[in-house]
């Protein structure tokens, strides 16, 4: 895993005309934490045709980032083409919103917006504006899966984070003989109104990180019971 680092990037040469410049906030589209500050639009800017991504030029417009170091990738573009990527993601929620073509953001001039990554609403503003996160997806049938990261043996049982990745669950029953399994069940069954018949533990009965699957609920309405019973 690389090393993620929180960064926030001011580029001074690019400053807005005059003090009477617009200045436009960005944020995250799923939990609405700020991500950028810029004197333009992104639906102005160019749009690449590969992936749709705003195309933020820093030696024309002012670029403050909130972001983390996220790596670098590879992706194969094309017959024998490699497109190299240093991804940036959210702080809040740890999602990819953003990349640059080189390692050092401070002299890179091309800064990548992911399409539709971000808003200049925040989500608390307008919840139903924040997309589902891919750690609740719809499977066949009408089932709905969540992706669940579990720490036994807390000091109470609570739904701590809903991120990108997976649903933070605590659970005070410790590890073993499968009483946190159990506890996970029963805990799951209350903050989303169902019953135990209702819900399948997939994966993960001897790890922490598990697949919950559900009946009867869209992943909508699991995603906003789970955002109503985080207790951080």
């Amino acid at each position: 895993m690389p090393k993620r680092t929180t960064h926030t990037y001011s580029s001074e040469d690019a400053a807005p005309d005059g003090p009477d410049s617009d200045l436009f906030v960005y944020y995250c589209k799923h939990c609405s934490s700020h991500v950028l500050i810029t004197d333009t639009q992104l639906q102005k800017t160019p749009k690449r045709k590969t992936d749709r991504a705003c195309v933020l030029d820093k030696t024309k417009h002012l670029a403050r980032l909130n972001v983390q170091e996220a790596g670098k990738i590879l992706l194969k573009r094309g017959e024998g083409k490699l497109e190299k990527q240093f991804r940036m993601n959210c702080i809040g929620c740890g999602l990819f919103v953003c990349y640059r073509a080189e390692e050092d953001l401070e002299t890179t001039s091309l800064i990548y917006i992911v399409d539709g990554a971000l808003s200049t609403v925040a989500a608390e503003t307008n919840p139903q504006d924040a997309p589902v996160p891919p750690c609740i997806s719809r499977l066949e049938g009408g089932l709905v899966q969540v992706a669940i990261e579990v720490e036994a043996g807390a000091q109470r049982s609570a739904i701590t984070r809903v991120n990108a990745d997976d649903v933070r669950v605590t659970i005070a029953a410790p590890a073993a003989r499968g009483e946190a399994n159990n506890e996970l069940l029963e805990f799951m069954a209350k903050v989303l109104g169902l019953r135990l018949s209702q819900m399948t533990l997939q994966r993960g009965w001897n790890n922490k990180s598990k697949l919950l699957v559900v009946e009867d609920l869209s992943a909508r309405q699991v995603y906003e019971k789970l955002l109503e019973a985080v207790q951080p």
